[in-house]
């Protein structure tokens, strides 16, 4: 019966029918025709010879799908991609570059506004420099983008992902535009509502920061991003994955904002000494995992505001290392429910901080984590602490309300601080956190995670300065403790002197040196190292970067525990390291000082020491200083700070001076200056202990060499010798004439100098760098002609 509810139901079947056939019929058509013109996109040729001269002839040219092909050369303009099309660029046949894409400093390098456009193998360069016109190398308008193996160099903002969902930033080396200050520069890498972009391989240096904004499911994995601002910026960025990144030498690391769902694994953030320097920072964050990751010397290793955010929320940190940090974790106070399980805080200046002081010592969990300050025991042998770790520092919880006064760290005044606190319940600490079951034994340290290689710390360096200037200043009722590793007496190495020499050595020297060893968990820094400087001589410290240099120094100024035996003026520097100190003044790399003029500045740190007044305005004078007595030390150059700091470590005339890189931030003019002043004390007397990494610092100051070389024993040296080893050979090939050549040669093989005919015409003469200009004008002075020379290469010296 044909109701007409029965033929509305045919009509529906018949509709039905007729879609899903017309459905097969364009799969069909497609799997005829759509596969076959898919499979015959094209590879056009762009060149200096052709068939293509340009990218836009070429684009114009090309249909979706198709393969651009660039080959070497300079292509210069702004170039927007309204294709989907490969751009890929090969090694020119000749030059072996890679193609470079040149904005000649107008806008923006490349511009894509279609999707599934791929980018490879250029060099591309020389953006506009106008921020709030976004200049870039690469601009992405478009999802599924594939940027990879390209290079851009001197463009502001490198690569910006606006609204560019499915993305993929792969293997590219990133920079801005050197001309400019961090702040001033372009992001590296910006994400900008592009949800779902992967982020890998890429490396990313002296750019602005590497900033994912408003982008989802972000995947940001195994890049190198070093010396910019903030390494990567997280905002309003949920489900997001960092893992497997080194970020090196920023201000601050990772930092993540108003997101939630944030995963951090097997990252290696190291040295971010920015104003905060946090390696990690997190604020009003929520599910928060936080996994074997490594943070090593940083101002902060992580930073807690609002985070966790929402009552249901986590904030998760596990299997951690936090190691030689200036605070290993800062805490707002209202910051709760946070968990830290089985992390290790190793040798970190400042475990924990609750910034402003207060806060809950139970708000957080610390459940197993192992702390290198820890002093309990394992009595039953579960490799858990008997006892709770607690940290309760009176002097911690006034550096949490007054951060300032963390430039008193390792001073008289801290330790009498905790002395009282130790001594009068009445001024007992409040307690920051407990973890009742503290691991004894730490994570395996990488062999690449040293003790900080040179004083690159503002905070700490400040510190041991005024630990020198305010040494006996203050009477400590608390007895100096012996800080010794080992019990055993260091044994005669192949480094000593013979007895008699040794004993004479001893007796003239005012700091001795014998077989001092330092070793950090399973790392050795320091190794079977002696040596012997007397009154008016200086010692060298040379090496590279983890030799142990600032270990050395710490080790003199009694600051850590070590091996064998140093003697300041005949005292054990172990067993009296408070009266050893009175003998040195310290000069660091770098100095914090208060917001005060010179004079008041140098007036303030006499009053500590006991030094007359009248010693001020004499030292001022001396070292160049009194025309800027009355200017703020924040106003002062590079230079004048560091004289400042060499005249508070001569405040009270000690007869030794230490300094650590201290030339190291200085331009070329204030070096020389520097080198000149500690010159002439060494001329009146002074005994100079310095590290350097300059040539010309060592050759103007040193008397010996103490060469600290990593895994490896020291060596102590004449200038003569260290010389030898610091100079490269160079093989100088000369021209001259036929007549002359076989004469030259004799002549400067007499001379001393190791010279040969090659063959080829020529003369080789092998010689130190230094000693090519002498070749040159010895010949001239005997009436050799050299019609032409050349520095051939470098060979190493034997």
């Amino acid at each position: 019966m044909n109701t007409p509810g029965a033929v509305a139901c045919k009509q529906l079947k018949w509709r039905v029918h007729f879609k899903c056939l017309y459905g097969l019929g364009v799969l069909l058509v497609w799997a005829l025709f759509g596969s076959a013109s898919a499979s015959a996109a094209e590879r056009l040729i762009v060149s200096p010879q052709g068939p293509y001269t340009t990218i836009q002839a070429a684009l114009s040219a090309a249909q979706a799908g198709d393969t651009i092909e660039v080959r070497g050369g300079v292509y210069t303009g702004n170039l927007v991609l309204d294709k989907s099309v490969i751009l890929e660029g090969t090694p020119g046949s000749v030059s072996g570059q890679k193609p470079t894409l040149d904005a000649g400093g107008r806008g923006t390098v490349v511009t894509i506004n279609a999707p599934d456009v791929t980018v490879r193998g250029f060099e591309i360069r020389n953006s506009g420099s106008e921020p709030d016109q976004d200049h870039a190398g690469i601009t992405v308008n478009a999802p599924r983008a594939l940027i990879e193996q390209n290079r851009l160099d001197e463009v502001l903002f490198g690569i910006f992902v606006a609204e560019g969902p499915d993305s993929i930033v792969r293997a590219n080396d990133i920079t801005s535009q050197a001309r400019y200050e961090s702040g001033r520069k372009g992001d590296g890498i910006r994400l900008w509502y592009s949800p779902r972009v992967t982020l890998e391989n890429n490396h990313v240096h002296a750019a602005r920061d590497l900033v994912i904004w408003y982008s989802q499911g972000v995947r940001i994995i195994n890049n190198l991003i070093e010396n910019g601002r903030y390494g990567v910026h997280l905002m309003y960025s949920d489900d997001s994955l960092i893992a497997n990144n080194r970020l090196l030498n920023n201000s601050v690391g990772i930092y993540a904002m108003y997101s939630k769902g944030v995963e951090l694994v097997d990252n290696d953030v190291r040295d971010q000494r920015g104003p905060s320097g946090y390696a990690l920072g997190f604020k009003d964050t929520d599910n928060v995992t936080v996994e074997n990751n490594l943070l090593v010397e940083n101002r902060g290793g992580i930073f807690l505001d609002g985070t966790p955010f929402t009552p249901n929320s986590f904030a998760r940190f596990e299997n951690n290392i936090l190691a030689f940090n200036d605070v290993a974790v800062t805490a707002m106070p209202a910051v709760k429910r946070v968990e830290f399980t089985n992390n290790t805080f190793w040798e970190n200046i400042e475990q924990m901080s609750v910034h402003g002081g207060g806060g809950s010592p139970d708000a957080n969990t610390w459940q197993g984590n192992f702390w290198s300050d820890y002093t309990g025991l394992d009595a039953d042998g579960d490799g858990r602490g008997d006892t709770p770790y607690v940290a309760e520092k009176l002097f911690e919880n006034m550096t949490d309300r007054m951060p300032i006064l963390r430039v008193l760290l390792y001073s008289p005044a801290a330790q009498a601080i905790e002395f009282a606190a130790a001594s009068f319940p009445i001024v007992k600490p409040r307690p920051k956190f407990a973890d009742p079951a503290p691991r004894l034994t730490p994570a395996p340290l990488p062999a690449t995670t040293q003790p900080p290689a040179d004083t690159r710390r503002e905070m700490v360096a400040a510190s041991l300065m005024l630990l020198m200037i305010a040494a006996g200043a203050i009477v400590i009722a608390k007895r100096d403790k012996p800080m010794i590793e080992s019990d055993s007496v260091p044994k005669p190495t192949a480094q000593s002197l013979p007895a008699a020499h040794r004993t004479a050595e001893l007796a003239q020297a005012v700091v001795c040196a014998e077989s001092v060893g330092k070793t950090y968990g399973k790392t050795r820094v320091l190794n079977d190292v002696s040596f012997c400087v007397e009154a008016g001589q200086a010692l060298a410290l040379w090496g590279p970067n983890g030799a142990g240099k600032t270990t050395l120094v710490k080790a003199m100024l009694g600051l850590i525990s070590f091996q064998g035996n140093i003697r300041i003026k005949g005292l054990q520097v172990r067993q009296q390291g408070k009266k050893t100190r009175g003998f040195i003044g310290y000069v660091p790399q770098l100095t914090m000082f208060y917001d005060w003029s010179v004079q008041t500045t140098c007036e303030f740190y006499a009053r500590l020491k006991h030094v007359p007044a009248a010693r001020v305005p004499q030292l001022l004078q001396q070292l160049g200083l009194a025309p800027h007595a009355s200017k703020s030390v924040t106003a002062l150059s590079g230079g004048q700070k560091q004289r400042l700091a060499l005249a508070l470590a001569l405040l009270a005339d000690p007869p030794i001076l230490l300094l650590d890189e201290p030339t190291a931030n200085l331009d070329s003019a204030a070096r020389a200056e520097f080198v000149r002043l500690v010159d002439d004390l060494k001329r009146q007397g002074k005994t100079i202990l310095f590290a350097s990494h300059r040539l010309e610092e060592v050759e103007a100051l040193a008397d010996r060499v103490l060469w600290l070389a990593e895994n490896q024993p020291m060596r102590l040296m004449d200038l003569e010798e260290w010389r030898a080893l610091v100079s490269p050979a160079v093989e100088l090939t000369l021209w001259l004439g036929n007549e002359q050549r076989e004469r030259a040669s004799a002549f400067l093989n007499a001379q001393g100098w190791d010279a040969h005919l090659n063959g080829r015409g020529t003369i080789v003469v092998r010689a130190r760098a230094q000693e090519k200009i002498r070749a040159l004008k010895l010949l001239e002075a005997n009436g050799f002609v050299v019609d032409d020379f050349q520095v051939e290469r470098q060979t190493e010296v034997e």
